[in-house]
């Protein structure tokens, strides 16, 4: 009897890991978390093809195919529990700090002058930067960061800086595939600007596909302290970061590194006007 329900354990870890590993793949999600929490799921599969047994009988075929919709179930429900969750986030003490706004993979840093205007980019649709992103850059000088966000990541977006809420778009639109030439300009995103009295900070949520929705939590001449919720995106989806290039300006991150939002310093002010 243990060996039977070994064998519909190591049937449901086969297929669960088999199901779930070339997604991981696809998403670009982190292995070190995918393949455990596969190989819970599929134990827990295997579990369930045991209990079922008696109305299964012993043919592979069915096994395999309650297994598949079991491991499908449970990494459903595993990818919402993991999605919706909000953790308390506490900011970094300190004057004159940038937190990022968003959970995820820094994708690109891009400078901006007063001769070259970056888009925010994702996939293969960009979006030429709001005027009032660019009224927030000393001279038109700054920097945009891209923060990619997986599944995997929480999805709650925060504020910055502490500030007022000086500019909140909300574009409605579609929700295609970022490869398709016409997402430019019918895909939906949120566009919001936080000042202080001594400088400004933008945050571009941008959508896809599989983004349904962007819900802000916040609107025009809120006050909001640094770490404080202002937008939930559900599903994957990306958040850019329009940085100003002041005297001092310090980035702190680079391409690659993992960031948290309410947390992550992404850039600081190192001597300050105001500090003189």
């Amino acid at each position: 009897m243990q060996d039977v329900i070994m064998n519909d354990i190591a049937l449901g870890i086969i297929i669960s890991q088999a199901m779930i590993i070339p997604l991981a793949l696809k998403w670009e999600l982190e292995l070190k978390v995918v393949i455990p929490a596969g190989l819970v799921i599929g134990l827990l599969a295997g579990l369930g093809i045991r209990v079922l047994s008696p109305w299964l009988g012993e043919e592979l075929f069915w096994r395999v195919a309650v297994g598949m919709a079991l491991v499908g179930i449970l990494s459903t429900i595993t990818l919402l529990m993991r999605f919706y969750r909000d953790p308390v986030r506490i900011p970094p003490e300190g004057e004159h700090l940038i937190v990022s706004p968003a959970d995820g993979l820094v994708k690109y840093i891009k400078r901006i002058d007063e001769n070259t205007v970056p888009d925010s980019t994702k996939g293969n649709e960009c979006v030429t930067l709001a005027p009032p992103f660019l009224d927030i850059l000393p001279n038109r000088n700054g920097y945009l960061v891209g923060i990619g966000m997986s599944f995997l990541d929480v999805h709650v977006t925060r504020s910055p800086i502490n500030g007022t809420m000086t500019f909140c778009e909300h574009v409605p639109g579609k929700f295609m595939s970022l490869k398709k030439p016409e997402a430019l300009s019918q895909n939906e995103r949120v566009n919001q600007v936080v000042k202080n009295t001594r400088y400004g900070v933008g945050v571009i949520h941008i959508a896809s596909r599989l983004v349904r929705r962007i819900v802000t939590y916040t609107r025009k001449d809120d006050r909001l302290k640094t770490g404080q919720k202002i937008a939930l995106i559900t599903f994957g989806s990306q958040v850019d970061v329009v940085v100003p290039k002041l005297e001092g300006l310090q980035l702190t991150i680079g391409v690659g590194d993992k960031v948290f939002a309410g947390e992550t310093i992404i850039a600081q002010i190192v001597h300050s006007a105001a500090d003189r």
